[in-house]
């Protein structure tokens, strides 16, 4: 049986897990087929890459997009896409310099913090949900949700925004470089069916193939209405549980599979998707 977490953090970004840790514990989960998407890298992906994983990894990252608040979009591929990694490790580059920005403004308001330390603890790659555990345990604030409320979340005094691609940019770019977009949790963009479905039509036309459909946002939801509208319009289903560690909002490892009752089908259209990704790429760099 078919059972997929296409949507997976790692200490890359801002899940607490090593790639590694994070494969054992999906083959433990009774996961047969895994992406590690990390925000804006492919260093986590790219850490299991050549290695000899009991499971098939399919590489992966997740963007943020910067059209409206929550917007992600997750990209797949066996491509080498070097003008993609480029630019995502030029987005990589302008998360470091936001992290330090925010540690500078913490400073500043009496609530200092190593930099160092945290640069060493997630390999360099540094976010609001790392600084907030940082404040945790440096006894600033006693949850992270608080860290976020008073002092990381949007509008606070110590948030700094965000230098994203647009929607429009960010398709073009994957697809260009062999790459399968598919929209991250589409329901944590606030919105109902009926607003939803006009903007997967605009970017079913800029280059969107898919659809995140099992997610855990989308549990409360019923699964049928956001695969109702990937499937009619031929666009790919997916799932993941966009797992970042135990006991937070996201879900656990493999926590959506059990409903994807497609699953081996969808599968193998994706695989079919990343094969002509892959290829495409080759001919670019004949």
């Amino acid at each position: 049986m078919t059972r997929p977490d296409l949507h997976l953090h790692s200490t890359f970004s801002d899940g607490v897990m090593a790639p590694e840790l994070l494969l054992h514990e999906a083959v433990q989960a009774g996961v047969t087929v895994m992406a590690v998407t990390d925000h804006d890298t492919f260093a986590g992906s790219d850490a299991l890459l050549g290695t000899d994983t009991p499971i098939p990894v399919i590489p992966g990252v997740e963007l943020s997009i910067s059209d409206m608040h929550g917007l992600h979009l997750l990209g797949y591929g066996y491509a080498r896409g070097e003008e993609l990694r480029r630019t995502v490790e030029a987005l990589a580059q302008k998360r470091v310099e936001r992290a330090r920005r925010m540690l500078e403004r913490l400073a500043e308001m009496g609530m200092p913090l190593d930099w160092r330390v945290l640069e060493r603890k997630y390999r360099g790659t540094v976010g609001r949900p790392h600084i907030a555990r940082a404040m945790v345990h440096a006894r600033y604030v006693s949850r992270m949700q608080e860290a976020f409320d008073k002092y990381l979340g949007h509008g606070r005094p110590a948030y700094v925004p965000s230098e994203r691609l647009g929607m429009a940019e960010a398709l073009e770019l994957l697809r260009r470089n062999g790459f399968v977009p598919v929209l991250a949790h589409p329901w944590e963009l606030g919105l109902n069916a009926e607003q939803l479905v006009p903007l997967i039509d605009k970017w079913q036309a800029q280059g969107l193939l898919g659809l995140e459909v099992y997610h855990p946002s989308a549990e409360s939801h019923g699964w049928h209405t956001l695969e109702n509208i990937a499937r009619r319009r031929g666009l790919l289903v997916t799932g993941g549980s966009d797992f970042h560690q135990e006991n937070d909002r996201h879900g656990r490892i493999g926590a959506t599979a059990p409903f994807w009752a497609r699953a081996e089908e969808d599968m193998e259209a994706l695989r079919d998707a990343l094969e002509r990704g892959r290829q495409a790429d080759r001919r670019e760099q004949v």
